[in-house]
């Protein structure tokens, strides 16, 4: 399979962490979502702490694709393709 071009946006907290509220990866279509993960998470470590766990969301962070939940989809193994947008938001804050 070739390159897809996928939009992460990032919402909360995690907009700190990431640097921008939303930036371009470019992923193997048919990725899944942990692999989008651990790319991430490979790229900036600072970001990782926030989002990544235990090879899957740090809790405390809502994920979907294309503006559905990932738990109504196939949560880390849905496939993503090209075009995607993927939202990570962090509804945890300290207080």
């Amino acid at each position: 399979m070739g390159e897809c071009r996928v939009r992460v946006k990032f919402a909360g907290v995690l907009v700190s962490f990431a640097g921008s509220d939303s930036i371009d990866v470019e992923v193997k279509c048919g990725s899944t979502l942990r692999e989008l993960l651990g790319q991430l998470a490979q790229q900036n470590p600072r970001l990782r702490r926030r989002l990544v766990e235990d090879n899957g969301l740090w809790p405390g962070v809502y994920a979907a694709i294309n503006d559905v939940d990932i738990r109504l989809l196939n949560g880390l193994e849905t496939r993503l393709k090209d075009g995607d947008v993927v939202l990570f938001l962090s509804y945890i804050h300290g207080g």
